[in-house]
């Protein structure tokens, strides 16, 4: 959210990720502790020139599909290379400010350039800002900026159309730079306090995500909880966590082709991701727990659980659905005893930081969060959810006469059900016709998806991925398409009236009336009638 601070770790990624970073998860992969550290929310994730002129290799999109990621620093030169990253999944390019446009309004040309020469969305860019607060007119200057980038009114986000909630920027990141020659720690951190409350007021109304780096002193989450109040997120060296605190980042890679240096020096405090998170969160339970509502990442509510500070501590550091037991006053990692395991996808703070929400893959066999042995503890889930279950339990064993199991074990009938139901949903009028012909589609499309090894999950992800891209195809009708979807509904009547002739004579009744074939795009017919963008 854009109202509620947080930790926003970045991510040194032009070398191998320091082992620091990984803490006790030392074994793990670089895409995965990037993955498990913006679990809470954004990571920033740092790299040279030449990677982000260069192809995006598979690690990196990866990476950019499992987790909320700002990329950069890009130059406002190069535009068009913000411009790939945001079209492979980034949340955020982050732009570096060059000291020639330092000036509200250069920065804002700048960036208006850069914009409309790629045709890059406002509300998907970061500027990155250094300041130093040695001179005194810094406060006000930086403030001038803001204002500059910020939108003219509240409640900027992604969906919003309304340009006035868009400012010329969606993000700012500010990078606090040290003092050249020492100053007084209480001058320093006075004025760093007068600089957070005037952001306050356009973190708190929502005119622009702002992220502050390089605060003074090794406050740890505290910190991350002070800003919080303010609206601010923290930009920061990060880690997954170690038995023992504190740790301190080593110096940055030999690398120094950035266009712009990491924010924050070499010994700079190591913020825990995990316990960041429980810095922000509130609770007025006397035990100090915190409810924890469980969603499956296809849709449902599994359960209500309650989470204490070492568990989500815990399941930030292994990606896993760990929680608290009540009963047992112990570490509950769901599935170790049962095998119904979790794989952690993200964790959401509601609107009033008093409530969390993880959201998970549910595994096992059968995938069941409750005792009882369902998927939910509300019983089995309805709707997509339920047809994508019942498809997979077919798929296995199937009653017989199952006409599902038929269609999975005759593909071309499925491919001509899928091609039949496509045009009937395209000929249908009234809503409730068009709903009831939408349904059939969506059985016969997940039969499909079902039947290649799919899920339901994995069609959203596809679904969510195109509604980030900024560049799309023109979505044509493709003749081709159109062609071979005719040719397989001739084939399916050749067929049927052929199989009609060979059979017994019955009582004659009027033929139907031929169909006008509709373009059609027959495969992919399933993720058309999806789409909403």
């Amino acid at each position: 959210s854009h109202l509620a601070g947080m930790l926003v770790p970045i991510a040194d990624w032009r070398g191998l990720l320091a082992p620091s970073v990984k803490g006790e998860e030392a074994a793990l992969s670089d895409c995965e502790t990037i993955r498990r550290m913006g679990l809470p929310g954004l990571v920033m994730a740092w790299l040279s020139k030449r990677q982000l002129a260069s192809p995006i290799d598979a690690e990196k999109e990866r990476v950019l599909r499992q987790a909320r990621v700002c990329v950069g620093p890009f130059s406002l030169s190069r535009p068009n290379d913000a411009r790939v990253w945001l079209n492979a999944g980034a949340i955020y390019a982050l732009f570096a400010a060059d000291a020639a446009v330092s000036n509200p309004a250069g920065l804002v040309a700048a960036l208006e350039h850069a914009k409309s020469t790629e045709a890059l969305p406002a509300e998907r860019l970061a500027v990155l800002l250094h300041v130093s607060l040695c001179a005194e007119e810094e406060p006000q200057r930086l403030l001038g900026l803001i204002e500059a980038l910020a939108a003219r009114n509240g409640s900027g986000c992604h969906e919003c159309e309304n340009p006035s909630t868009v400012g010329v920027v969606g993000a700012a990141l500010i990078a606090l730079v040290p003092p050249a020659s020492a100053v007084d720690a209480e001058a320093r951190n006075k004025a760093e306090a007068v600089l957070i409350a005037g952001l306050a007021s356009y973190a708190r109304q929502d005119r622009l995500l702002l992220m502050v780096s390089g605060l003074h002193g090794q406050r740890g989450a505290s910190s991350v909880a002070e800003l919080h109040k303010a609206g601010i997120h923290l930009a920061a060296p990060a880690t997954l966590g170690f038995d023992q605190q504190p740790n301190s980042c080593a110096a940055a890679p030999a690398l120094a082709d950035a266009f712009a240096p990491v924010p924050y020096a070499e010994g700079a405090m190591l913020y825990d991701v995990g316990s960041c998170l429980v810095a922000v969160a509130r609770t007025d339970r006397p035990d100090k727990l915190f409810a924890t509502l469980v969603d499956e990442l296809s849709g449902p509510a599994l359960g209500l659980v309650y989470s204490s500070e070492v568990s989500i501590i815990a399941a930030v550091r292994k990606g896993r659905g760990i929680y608290w037991s009540r009963s047992r006053q112990s570490l509950w990692q769901k599935g170790a005893s049962s095998g119904a395991w979790q794989h952690l996808v993200r964790i959401d703070v509601d609107c009033d930081s008093d409530a969390l929400r993880f959201v998970v893959e549910q595994h096992g066999e059968p995938p069941a969060f409750c005792h009882r042995n369902t998927l939910t503890c509300w019983g089995a889930p309805a709707g997509l959810r339920e047809l994508q279950a019942t498809l997979e339990s077919r798929k296995l064993s199937a009653p017989a006469g199952s006409y599902t199991k038929r269609l999975f074990d005759d593909s071309n009938l499925l491919q001509q059900k899928l091609v039949e139901e496509a045009q009937e949903l395209a000929e249908a009028t009234d809503v409730d016709h068009v709903a009831a012909e939408a349904a059939d589609l969506f059985y016969f499309a997940m039969v499909r998806v079902v039947a290649a090894g799919g899920t339901l999950a994995l069609v959203e992800d596809h679904l969510n991925r195109r509604a980030l891209k900024i560049q799309r195809r023109p979505g044509h009708a493709k003749q081709a398409r159109t062609d071979a979807a005719n040719k397989i509904l001739l084939d399916a009547k050749a067929a049927k009236e052929k199989k009609s002739h060979t059979a017994e004579p019955v009582q004659a009744t009027e033929a139907p009336k031929s169909r006008t074939m509709l373009p059609i795009v027959a495969m992919v017919a399933f993720v058309i009638a999806m789409q909403v963008f």
